[in-house]
């Protein structure tokens, strides 16, 4: 007969929850090495603080699960979000099943743990949490039979030494690859920017490579059919020094593009395109609403809906030091284009950082710019700047459209910068401003939106703690988000 002594102490393997942006539902938890002698754990083993300001004691209560390897502290009322909890282990007298105690080796660092409840959970797996996640760069919101589908566009650079982006599905339990979108003898060209965008059940990638030879710059399509790429007709843009591209997709997921490129010293040329289904048309001429020398069209922005397109850039109107500048708009519809509205003034000593467009069903076009006045110093030395973030609409069903005032999106004060401005509109017709927002030096970056209600803004909410990718409504009106490599949807 054999007898087995066990002398080893129980220990802390890890804690709970193991990533970020957890469900409130996830309260935070101690795992074991082993079994723990349920009547070793006291009336008051751990304790549960509200991290949001000064450190707040939350009434909680500690049980066993999972046979008793895991410790969980589950809050007495349900998490108000966005909190910080902090968790401690004050209890050191805990024993396994055979009597041993708690190892005495576990540092008071490895007794605590934190995590952030945000308004926003997490929905989906990391594509690959054993290398920290890949570089993210695009993200879609398809549809199936099942309901929504988060599509990401992502360069692997963790895991191959190349720069050919890859697509991925979430599928509801796992990450799904999908296929090449570019034959293998085709990926020598470097891939320069790309954007994944879907709508109406097709899923449409644009990426530019730049042709080693000739050096001129490809602008490439390509369309997911379900099982395999479609590619449409390359679009040749040319030679020059940058090109911005911008793409959306118009009914039947068909795209419509602004390039926008650099001529020399400050002239720019910004053309629209559309795919009709069979070949790409430019619409209309060239974006030039001052022809005068050193007036570059910038910021260009786009939103398309049944019948129209509908463009907006910076532009500044006079040579002058420093020059002021207007936001035009322009509508293409039937063949027919025209200025939306008069152009929209922009404050003196202030410049136009981002502009972005949307149209609601009810055909009214919305804009939101942001405005970045003088940069000031503290007396700490920190540097701060004057922004605004500024919202108008017009209806495009007028004879006459007009800009309705601007107003200033009051979110209180703020010590970063905007930058990523999104314009998203549901059924309901309520339009979300989505951004990020830089603290001083770039240090740290987060992302946020608010909702305009009948009776004005909602005060912004907080989306997550890294760098926001893509924010988009499903049928029902919840949003998506995904925030760093963490696909989101509310709490």
């Amino acid at each position: 007969m054999a007898v087995t002594v066990d002398r080893t102490p129980p220990t802390i393997v890890s804690v709970r929850p193991g990533h970020s942006y957890p469900s409130v539902a996830s309260p935070i938890a101690f795992v074991f090495s082993e079994l723990l002698l349920p009547e070793s754990l006291s009336s008051a083993p751990t304790e549960l603080q509200n991290w949001n300001n000064s450190p707040v004691p939350l009434a909680h209560r500690a049980v066993l699960r999972e046979g008793g390897t895991v410790l969980e502290l589950v809050p007495a009322s349900p998490l108000q979000v966005p909190v910080r909890l902090g968790a401690t282990l004050l209890q050191r007298n805990l024993t396994d099943l055979a009597g041993n105690l708690l190892d005495p080796r576990l540092t008071d660092s490895e007794l605590m743990y934190s995590a952030h409840y945000l308004p926003f959970r997490r929905v989906a797996e990391p594509l690959f949490p054993q290398y920290g996640g890949p570089f993210v760069m695009s993200f879609a919101l398809a549809r199936d039979a099942t309901g929504p589908v988060p599509v990401i566009a992502f360069n692997d650079f963790d895991l191959h030494l190349e720069q050919e982006p890859h697509i991925a599905r979430w599928d509801g339990h796992a990450w799904q690859r999908l296929p090449p979108f570019r034959a293998e003898h085709e990926r020598s060209a470097n891939i320069l920017a790309y954007q994944l965008e879907a709508r109406d059940g097709v899923l449409v990638f644009q990426w530019r490579e730049r042709n080693a030879a000739t050096g001129a710059t490809l602008l490439q399509f390509a369309r997911y059919t379900g099982t395999a790429w479609e590619r449409l007709p390359v679009l040749h843009i040319g030679p020059s020094e940058y090109q911005f591209v911008t793409m959306t997709l118009a009914p039947q997921g068909r795209p419509v593009v602004a390039v926008r490129r650099e001529l020399g010293g400050l002239e720019t040329e910004v053309r629209i395109i559309r795919w009709t289904g069979t070949e790409w048309k430019p619409l209309g001429a060239p974006l030039d609403a001052n022809p005068a020398p050193q007036t570059p069209a910038m910021r260009v922005a786009l939103a398309a809906d049944d019948t129209r397109v509908v463009v907006a850039w910076e532009e500044a109107t006079h040579n002058f030091d420093p020059p002021h500048s207007y936001i035009h708009v322009r509508t293409f519809e039937n063949g027919i284009q025209g200025p939306t509205g008069v152009p929209i003034p922009v404050r003196t000593n202030t410049s136009v950082d981002s502009i972005t467009l949307a149209i609601q069903p009810d055909h009214h076009a919305l804009i939101a710019w942001m405005e970045n006045g003088a940069i000031w110093y503290s007396e700490h030395g920190n540097i701060y700047s004057a922004e605004a973030l500024r919202f108008s609409s017009a209806a495009l069903d007028s004879a006459q459209p007009n800009w309705v005032p601007p107003e200033d999106i009051n979110l209180g004060h703020s010590i970063g910068r905007y930058a990523s401005l999104r314009l998203v509109v549901g059924n309901d017709l309520d339009p979300w401003l989505v951004w990020n927002e830089h603290g001083p030096y770039g240090y740290y970056t987060q992302a946020y939106f608010s909702r305009r209600r009948p009776t004005g803004w909602e005060p912004k909410q907080v989306i997550g703690w890294e760098f926001l990718h893509g924010f988009h409504l499903d049928e029902d009106g919840t949003p998506w988000a995904l925030s760093g490599d963490a696909v989101l949807r509310p709490q």
